[in-house]
């Protein structure tokens, strides 16, 4: 196998040692990512290189991973269709280019996945809710309501400025006064 390997042209041990050494790479960068472990990360989730502005953020050990891979296994693959060398080396960079170009897009899309589940109390704001513990009339007190905010039901201290809300009544959130209160009215 070593014979075969020393008997190719330099330009093709070139190609072959960097498809199988970045190979390598693209595995141990993957295994790593799936297990947490992405040391090309500040955040473990292996996007950093998508979230940054213009052209800087193309340029990361990741990226170059990317590139050399392609680079090295289109040079492979291509060379019994593109006898020319200087063609094979042309057309072997534009297929490292595409997949940085496919790596960067995939992981756009899979951040547009993620979602922000952070409760915030200002999300409840015109939602309704149901009346959990009686609320005092006139601001006079606090009551409870169950609201749901972005597919949670939250217990939250409530306050009217009308009437009394009894035990079961449907609210609706008007807005939020200080960190944990709300301020409701009837539906």
């Amino acid at each position: 196998m070593i014979n075969d390997f020393l008997a190719l042209e330099l330009p093709m041990q070139i190609f072959w040692g960097l498809a199988i050494i970045t190979s390598v790479f693209f595995v141990i960068q993957t295994v790593m990512a799936f297990l947490g472990l992405d040391a090309d990360t500040n955040d473990g989730a292996g996007f950093e290189d998508v979230e940054m502005e213009g052209l800087s953020g193309y340029f990361s050990f990741r990226n170059l991973v990317n590139f050399l891979l392609g680079y090295g296994w289109g040079g492979v693959l291509l060379q019994n269709v593109i006898p020319n060398l200087m063609w094979l080396e042309v057309v072997a960079v534009g297929v490292g280019v595409l997949f940085v170009v496919v790596f960067v897009l995939i992981l756009r899309q899979v951040m547009r996945l993620s979602t922000d589940n952070t409760f915030r109390l200002e999300n409840a704001v015109g939602l309704i809710a149901d009346t959990y513990l009686r609320i005092p009339a006139e601001k006079k007190g606090t009551g409870k309501v169950m609201v749901a905010v972005q597919g949670s039901v939250h217990e939250v201290d409530a306050m009217t400025e009308g009437e009394a809300i009894p035990t079961g009544t449907k609210v609706r959130v008007t807005r939020v006064i200080g960190a944990e209160l709300l301020e409701v009215e009837r539906v």
